[in-house]
């Protein structure tokens, strides 16, 4: 255990913390730290990315007490003031706080409810997470998940919401080192970098290769949906009644310091009802349950415990991924792609998202660096897209 729950460390980032996030549009993803690391100057942003880089400076202010059997939560990132002044960090908040049984450099975290776990892997990060040097901790962990049951703000892309305000689904964000994808796969693939933009398709495979097994495990009579993958970050299930591909997953890519946040929503317990118009419209969501034979389908906490495994098996296959890599001789990056292809179902029409007609157009090519070339069913003209989304 990293530490007991009876526990209380005291930890401070000071009275006006600054949690500094650079949105990459082109696949939802962070480079850089306080603006300086774009693309161009930065050595963990060598990489190839025709996207936009937006930067968005977020102050809190820490200013609230707490008695001692309060457990602040992240709206008040989780800090308070003692006599001389000084932040304390409640670190019993988290109702599990342990390493992986199977890799002890895999930090597990789990909280009830929160505005969003991004915001809680962001004060971890923060916080060096809540620990001093412990014992048996001389280093930190090479990659960490933290979950909750609940999220009252979760997000989606282009700062779309994602509802998650009800326990059941899998609410997860994985950090991962940013040296373990810019540095550790460089020197794996040949002297050559792995284009960042790679990434949310790699995770994309990853929650499709869980959902999928999730799904045989489940269902008694082996009549599953068809698991397909939407670029650059969706998971689909092929429900052939309707002939419709409904969302049953996404991640979103951020980072802090020197990491890599990957923000994660797997529907498991209940599908989410999703707008056709308006901010957040979008595809039709499903979930898992409603492919699965089981005793405790009417079980809430059955779902809440359901979903906190799959994330964590999520979690533990990008780590192992990471620093325990099968030999291979092929290229990383293209094996990425070749992964993510196996799930695409390239007869599946798409919709251009946020562009003012809505155009209709199928996936052509998926390029060596993520981007894609789609045609436009109407006019049979081809573009390339980079940071673009699908309904």
């Amino acid at each position: 255990m990293l530490q007991s729950s009876s526990q209380r460390k005291q930890y401070c980032i000071g009275r006006h913390s600054k949690i500094y996030s650079f949105t990459i549009l082109a696949s939802s993803f962070i480079i850089g730290r306080n603006g300086s690391a774009a693309i161009n100057g930065s050595r963990r942003a060598r990489l190839f990315c025709n996207a936009f880089v937006t930067a968005a400076l977020i102050p809190t202010t820490v200013s609230k007490q707490y008695s001692s059997d309060t457990k602040p939560s992240i709206t008040d990132m989780s800090m308070a003031e003692n006599e001389s002044g000084e932040c304390q960090f409640y670190s019993d908040r988290y109702t599990e706080q342990r390493k992986h049984s199977q890799d002890q450099s895999l930090w597990i975290y789990h909280v009830e409810s929160t505005t969003s776990t991004m915001d809680e892997a962001k004060l971890l990060v923060e916080n060096k997470f809540m620990a001093e040097k412990h014992a048996d901790s001389n280093d930190g962990p090479k990659s960490f998940v933290i979950s909750a049951s609940s999220q009252s703000k979760g997000r989606g892309t282009s700062k779309r919401n994602w509802k998650s305000a009800q326990s059941g689904n899998a609410l997860f964000t994985i950090g991962i080192q940013q040296s373990a994808w810019m540095d550790d796969l460089k020197s794996r693939n040949h002297g050559n970098i792995v284009p960042l933009t790679l990434l949310p398709l790699k995770v994309g495979s990853v929650v499709a290769s869980r959902v999928q097994k999730f799904l045989r495990d489940c269902s008694s009579d082996g009549d599953i949906p068809r698991v397909t993958v939407k670029w650059p970050n969706d998971v689909l299930l092929y429900n052939h009644k309707n002939n419709s591909f409904e969302k049953v997953a996404g991640n979103l890519i951020e980072s802090s310091h020197d990491w890599f946040l990957i923000g994660i929503g797997v529907n498991v317990g209940y599908a989410p009802d999703i707008p056709s118009e308006g901010v957040d419209y979008g595809r039709k969501a499903t979930a898992l349950y409603q492919y699965c034979n089981s005793d405790d389908e009417n079980n809430d906490q059955y779902w809440v415990e359901t979903s906190k495994n799959l994330g964590r098996d999520i979690a533990y296959d990008i780590h192992s991924w990471l620093h325990h890599p099968q030999p291979s001789s092929a290229q990383i990056g293209v094996s990425i792609l070749d992964e993510w292809k196996s799930f695409v179902h390239w007869d599946m029409e798409l919709v251009l998202r946020d562009t003012p007609s809505r155009e209709k157009v199928m996936l052509k090519q998926v390029l060596e660096d993520g981007r894609v070339v789609v045609e436009e069913i109407e006019t049979g003209m081809s573009r390339t897209l980079v940071s673009d989304y699908f309904l």
